[in-house]
């Protein structure tokens, strides 16, 4: 949602180069995240991320000083004191929150924990603390999403993160899937099912076809405009459809999106260390507080309805229920 002459609009689809809108004027504009020049996690990066979290949670297992583990952070992270105090914090509350519900398994590369959290709408965060890349979690998160509202007969939404995702569902429905149910097999299939009718689709077979001079850009010296080609081009799609996915132009498509917008390899190496028991699943038990590491994949999913300036009084609430919840463990885990 936006303003425009000072009032309220929703997005609601583009037609070629149009944006339609919806008046929203009882409601309160929201800022979407800008990611334009932060580049993804990738998937190498994210598994060294998962190592580190591996060392610190051992670290404090086994009751390791705090002055040499901040100094550990300091040399290996490059980072001053004051970053490695709230590191080394933001460990220990994660540390705090599992213990209050007796689970001995943390979050890394190797176990892939399990949220549901229902926030004051009543609406259900399914969270999914997969570290193993933006463009890897984009993936397993339009997969799962498909397979959930097709089980539920409701629209689901996606909170994507460089550190998991999240499926919000409406107040009422409880989540029928979780990620066991997705099969490296079936990743593909599933993929393109869940991306065929997008407007990411709509502009990848654009650019595809364009490039394949199937769409015009100039035509007897006159320009055509980029609404004309998009217009063109959803026509085309919807004729290339009929004659099956091998169409050349139509696979180049969803290949530039399952491989290069997001990596469907590295999803399905994820899918299978689940099926042989390489990593691990946690489900923990539906509560009304995420985890501090949610914080961030649930404020994202959140975004449509909580303005900027409000997140930061969203974390500071989220944070006093855990501390009331951590003291379910006991003064150890809250100030260890």
């Amino acid at each position: 949602r936006f303003i425009l002459g000072g009032k309220v609009y929703e997005f609601v689809e583009a037609r070629g180069d149009r944006a339609f809108v919806k008046p929203a004027f009882d409601m309160k504009p929201t800022v979407p995240s800008w990611f334009s020049e932060m580049l993804p996690l990738s998937y190498d990066l994210a598994l060294r991320i998962g190592e580190f979290r591996g060392k610190m949670f051992e670290w404090l297992e086994r009751g390791k000083p705090k002055r040499e583990i901040i100094k550990y952070i300091v040399r290996h992270c490059r980072a001053n004191l004051e970053a490695a105090e709230a590191i080394y914090q933001y460990f220990t509350e994660m540390r705090a929150f599992l213990k209050a519900l007796g689970v001995r398994d943390y979050p890394s590369h190797r176990t892939i924990l399990v949220e549901r959290y229902v926030d004051e709408r009543g609406r259900l965060h399914h969270v999914f603390h997969t570290l193993y890349g933006r463009k890897v979690n984009d993936a397993l998160s339009r997969a799962l999403a498909y397979l959930a509202s097709a089980e539920a007969g409701v629209n689901v939404g996606i909170a994507v993160h460089d550190n998991g995702f999240a499926l919000v569902y409406p107040p009422g429905v409880k989540p029928p899937v979780s990620i066991t149910d997705l099969r490296s097999s079936d990743l593909d299939e599933l993929l393109k099912k869940a991306v065929s009718s997008t407007e990411l689709m709509k502009r990848k077979f654009r650019h595809v076809a364009t490039r394949a001079l199937m769409i015009l850009r100039n035509y007897k010296g006159h320009e055509i405009s980029v609404e004309r080609q998009q217009m063109n081009a959803q026509t085309l799609l919807k004729v290339v459809k009929e004659l099956g996915d091998d169409f050349p132009v139509l696979k180049e498509a969803y290949r530039e999106i399952l491989e290069d917008y997001m990596d469907i390899e590295h999803a399905k190496e994820v899918l299978r260390g689940i099926e042989e028991g390489r990593i691990k699943v946690v489900e923990l038990p539906e509560l009304d507080v995420p985890s501090p590491f949610a914080y961030n994949i649930v404020l994202e999913g959140l975004s449509d309805v909580v303005l900027m300036e409000d997140k930061r009084l969203l974390m500071l609430r989220f944070r006093e229920r855990l501390m009331k919840l951590a003291e379910v463990a006991g003064p150890e885990a809250v100030s260890s």
